[in-house]
């Protein structure tokens, strides 16, 4: 059930896949803004760093996986193409690259004392596209319009507890930010994960013009694709491309098979078999995400429907599971092994919880004493080999004496369908792999929005609400190693492997770093 100062959700939401791989960091006080220790992504060429010098302009194309219906519309967009086009048409008031917070159209946010009202100074040097000023009333009309679950079905659950009636503009440059509970985690884990600013009034039609104040503007888009060009009055460093084409390739295989014909220069999101190819391939290089972004292999179980409302059941399916070879098969070896905990390598990981091993006989005595002998596994193919994981995950569950029978799931749909998300008993669902903090304010407790594992209850969200609460680092931190520790023994998530972000690229490509999962257009530069 959900508090009595917290906004219900709607019955449907839509969860973006691929585009919400952030950090979690404490906001105490103002947060001014300050040069980002960012992670630049690795491939086997070392990508230079913007600034570092080197030659600027050309033209790239960039092929990334499109949507039914292309869109530049920011609150109901899906396609990969789209957001990253998006992620350079428009500045956030702050994204989370790494593990730092990153000031972009904020100059400063400012709790008070209980973390129940922000206030944010606004840069004064920043336009829009149209040659427009962004003002404080642009940045409350864009936050009203995210927090509407009508207009903005993909992020509305990241602002349930921002209270709209009592956002004020004090001047042309600040604005104040109430809410409806105290969350000192909320420019981390709503300002930060997605607060892109678009002009007031911007409806209908006009989002397909992409007015925003990015490094990039739209010069042309035809079918799901799009030219960008350099915003030659961009208020930050400016874009070292003088133009990017993003083409929608949907297909993973077609996309490397359209870098390796020289088709395009940039393939966003390969395979893990696709990347063990291009390592063999001198011509071509892989990108890596880090842990910042990557993808994070699930079986999730709710704790509230059975047989997975026994504690022990949940424990006997974490100690059955064979978690290195799942990675090896499956990621061919492209990933790492997962300890049912999200945020693995990210700051606040409890990094004194202990390895979860296999262990069949005791996972065999755990469902023997529960009576359970089947059960049924939901699953989608939300990215290459997740068929494959849960049919190698049935096989070594049968060692345990489990028959589990796969249901198959419409990926397409999977998210969009968020009844049956949050009442199945047993899923194989994909995540991006997000700090602790945040994982546990977006997916636990009786007020998170995709808590499907129904992981809560008054003790539980008594410690979610202590860490959100709490403006102090380390008391923060303290209360968020009780919580991943109660995860780890009780909780419903069974996470078995971590793959980062796979992109590839032609030689000469640099400058590439991430934004949740997506490269950031303005960076890149060819030589």
């Amino acid at each position: 059930m959900l508090p009595e100062n917290t906004a219900p959700r709607p019955s449907r939401r839509t969860l973006i896949r691929g585009t919400l791989g952030f950090a979690a960091l404490a906001t105490a006080g103002p947060l001014a803004a300050c040069g980002s220790d960012d992670t630049p992504a690795t491939s086997e060429t070392p990508a230079q760093s913007p600034g570092s010098g080197g030659a600027s302009g050309g033209r790239l194309r960039l092929g990334a996986a499109g949507a039914a219906t292309p869109t530049l519309n920011v609150l109901t967009a899906t396609g990969m193409v789209d957001y990253i086009a998006m992620f350079s048409l428009y500045d956030s008031l702050a994204v989370l690259r790494g593990d730092q917070i990153e000031l972009q159209l904020a100059e400063s946010f400012e709790a008070n004392a209980d973390a129940t009202e922000f206030t944010v100074g606004i840069r004064s040097d920043a336009t829009f596209h149209d040659g427009r000023p962004c003002t404080a009333h642009d940045v409350r009309y864009s936050l009203a319009t995210l927090a509407d679950p009508d207009q903005s079905p993909n992020f509305s659950q990241f602002y349930s507890d921002l209270d709209v009636a009592n956002l004020d503009v004090i001047d042309e440059h600040t604005l104040r930010i109430a809410l409806h509970r105290p969350r000192a985690d909320f420019v981390t884990t709503s300002l930060a994960t997605f607060s892109m600013i678009f002009p007031a009034d911007t409806a209908g039609e006009q989002w397909e013009e992409g007015i925003g104040s990015g490094p990039l503007r739209l010069a042309s888009s035809s079918g799901g694709s799009y030219v960008l060009e350099r915003n030659p009055d961009y208020w930050g460093e400016p874009a070292f491309l003088d133009e990017v084409e993003l083409i929608a390739i949907n297909d993973a295989e077609t996309r490397l098979n359209a870098l390796r014909g020289g088709e395009i220069d940039y393939a966003h999101s390969i395979s893990p078999a696709g990347a063990a190819v291009i390592e063999r391939d001198d011509s071509l290089a892989v990108v890596r995400g880090g842990p910042a972004n990557s993808q994070t292999f699930a079986l999730e179980m709710n704790v509230n429907q059975a047989p997975f409302d026994d504690p022990g059941v949940r424990l006997a399916m974490k100690l059955l599971v064979d978690r290195e070879a799942l990675v090896e098969t499956v990621l061919f070896g492209q990933g790492v092994v997962g300890n049912d905990l999200m945020g693995q390598g990210l700051v606040g990981f409890n990094t004194d919880i202990p390895q979860r091993e296999r262990d069949l006989d005791e996972a065999r005595s755990l469902l023997e004493t529960a009576g359970v002998s089947e059960v049924t596994l939901r699953v989608a193919e939300l990215a290459p080999g997740m068929t494959d994981a849960a049919t190698l995950f049935a096989e070594q569950a049968a060692e345990a004496g489990l028959t589990i029978t796969l249901e198959t799931a419409d990926a397409d749909t999977f998210f969009a369908d968020y009844e049956t998300l949050m009442s199945t008993p047993f899923q194989s669902v994909l995540w991006i792999n997000r700090p602790a903090a945040t994982f546990t304010s977006i997916f636990t407790g009786s007020a998170g929005s995709f808590n499907v594992t129904g992981m809560g209850g008054p003790e539980y969200d008594a410690l979610l609400d202590e860490l959100h609460s709490s403006l102090d680092e380390e008391t923060r931190q303290v209360h968020l190693d009780e919580i991943q520790r109660e995860l780890w023994d009780r909780g419903g998530n069974l996470l078995w492997g971590f793959a980062e972000q796979l992109d590839a690229t032609v030689p000469g490509v640099e400058g590439i770093t991430y934004v949740q999962s997506l490269p950031r257009l303005g960076q890149l530069r060819m030589t």
